[in-house]
């Protein structure tokens, strides 16, 4: 019985969800795909891992090129309320007109002071303030009062006219899938959620702010008003506060609206979106996983939520690199099991991957071998561009509702994003993208030169050799004085004085562990007067 099980285990795909909560996850997997679960934290042995939370840089670098897992490493910077303002602010000061798609936004306490010449007294102003790192609506408030505000949160202008249908506000819950980061690869599904207030609504005013079913579009938030109410069948789709997307779509067309341009500009927002990302993703993932020539090790299902403003234009509030997969619902169960099953469809994981990949790598192993290197280097260039043709074959007949927004025939146009986020990327992280050879410094006219007694060539190889052994030395450091004058080398005798240095020589001041060696045991003086003296005795 046991080995019949191994086998059936040994022929079947693997899925590790101990660290994912979502029944519907494991619905999709069992009963669609005919996978085997695995609710073992431990079991390597697994083709795709699916968790809830953020994955690290360290997992992905110790998991097998033919595993996939749920989150890319470094998603953080688009699921943080705060991450995700900086890096939008940054590329709206690069292409003001371009990354206009949300609302101003402060990080507070950085950009306190920018927030407080806001409250100059002209006419009254809305903000709504959020935590840095917090879901479902959770500590999100309307204030006019600077002294409100919290020292640190995200601070945003308040979207005061947004688009009403039944006098209700309304957003929506929009699902992507990136199923590669190096180059992006982004798929835009057409079902979604429309997710409504459950009070009629009004301009922000004194009286009103802290009505949060009427200025709050949260599920989370509007579920515990005894006025919401539920749908009861997936084919009853615009019933109720929480409607699909299609349904949402059929309904501004019936209002003649130009609802494919809408949607063009939902994935161009989308898009530009998760080009600032991109240069942070991908160098997460080919530090640790730098021999992987599918980029597809891992995917990620992401909830991007978009406002829409009284002209039918969309803002993007915020992104969850977790999106709920809660079913409470007929219309949750109905078109999150959809999406689900679209994604992994798209994926195409099947338990022959394991051999593919063990194939590829002993042909590399091999022509590596026999092939001098830039002849290899072109084999593993061929070998990535046949994978990239397979994974466009496959997923033209498998994308189910997805589409395709990126890369396609007019991508080039979004390449300038991503060098403009690489460029804030790499100065950020302290590096210079030309790396400039500084001029030499003039000689200054009133420096005098080192006094010394001896061959400078032979001083500075006991420096390197000796001294540098010796000492500590920090990062920036200009004072130099002669070190006779120091207080532990006045403390030496005679003999050390003679042993460690001739006097005149100029040091910086460090702390140097043979001038302690009055501090010392004798042992340990002894040693280090003995090394000392037979180096420089060696230099000389």
């Amino acid at each position: 019985m046991e080995a019949d099980i191994a086998e059936q285990r040994a022929e079947r795909v693997i899925m590790n969800v101990s660290a994912c909560h979502y029944e519907v996850i494991r619905a999709v997997a069992a009963d669609v795909f005919q996978w085997t679960v695995s609710e073992e934290e431990k079991d390597e042995d697994c083709d795709v891992i699916w968790i809830d939370t953020g994955m690290t840089a360290d997992r992905l670098s110790k998991m097998k090129p033919y595993q996939k897992i749920s989150h890319f490493p470094g998603m953080y910077c688009l699921a943080r309320k705060d991450y995700l303002g900086n890096a939008l602010n940054s590329m709206r000061r690069q292409f003001p007109d371009d990354y206009d798609f949300y609302p101003k936004t402060w990080i507070l306490p950085r950009d306190f002071q920018d927030l407080k010449n806001q409250f100059n007294g002209k006419g009254a102003k809305t903000f709504i303030v959020k935590p840095e790192a917090s879901c479902q609506g959770r500590g999100i408030f309307l204030t006019r009062k600077l002294e409100e505000v919290p020292e640190k949160c995200v601070v945003q202008r308040y979207l005061h006219k947004p688009y009403l249908i039944d006098d209700l506000k309304f957003d929506l819950r929009i699902y992507v899938l990136v199923s590669g980061c190096d180059p992006l690869r982004i798929f835009l599904h057409k079902e979604g959620l429309t997710r409504f207030a459950t009070e009629p609504y009004s301009s922000p005013l004194k009286r009103n702010l802290q009505d949060t079913y009427m200025h709050l579009t949260n599920y989370a938030v509007n579920k515990s008003n005894p006025k919401f109410i539920y749908n009861t069948s997936p084919n009853q789709d615009s019933v109720g506060h929480k409607w699909s997307l299609t349904a949402l779509k059929d309904f501004l067309k019936r209002q003649g609206k130009d609802v494919d341009t809408l949607w063009s500009n939902i994935a161009d927002l989308i898009i530009k979106t998760l080009c600032t990302a991109q240069p942070l993703l991908a160098h997460i993932y080919r530090s640790c996983q730098a021999n992987d020539y599918t980029n597809s090790m891992c995917f990620e299902i992401l909830g991007f939520d978009v406002i829409l403003d009284h002209k039918l234009r969309p803002m993007l509030l915020e992104v969850n690199h977790s999106p709920s997969f809660t079913t409470d619902t007929p219309l949750d169960r109905s078109i999150k099991e959809q999406i689900i099953t679209d994604s992994i469809n798209l994926l195409d994981i099947k338990r022959s991957n394991r051999a593919k990949y063990y194939n590829i790598v002993k042909s590399q192993i091999q022509h590596r071998a026999t092939m001098p290197y830039a002849e290899f280097m072109n084999h593993r260039k061929i070998i990535r561009e046949k994978a990239a043709q397979e994974r466009d074959a496959w997923e033209a007949i498998q994308k189910g509702g997805f589409t395709k927004i990126y890369p396609t025939e007019d991508a080039s146009k979004y390449d300038v994003y991503i060098e403009g986020a690489k460029s804030i990327w790499t100065q950020m992280n302290g590096r210079s993208i030309q790396r400039r050879k500084k001029p030499p410094e003039a000689p200054r006219e009133d420096s005098a030169p080192t006094p010394t007694s001896y061959n400078q060539k032979k001083y500075k190889e006991i420096k390197s050799r000796v001294f540098d052994s010796y000492l500590y030395k920090p990062k920036k450091e200009t004072l130099r004085i002669p070190l006779e004058h120091t207080e532990e080398y006045r403390n030496l005798t005679p003999l050390h004085k003679k042993i460690l240095i001739p006097t005149g020589q100029f040091l910086k001041p460090r702390t140097v562990e043979f001038l302690h060696l009055s501090n010392g045991s004798g042992n340990r003086r002894a040693s280090l007067l003995q090394n000392v003296g037979r180096d420089l005795a060696r230099g000389f």
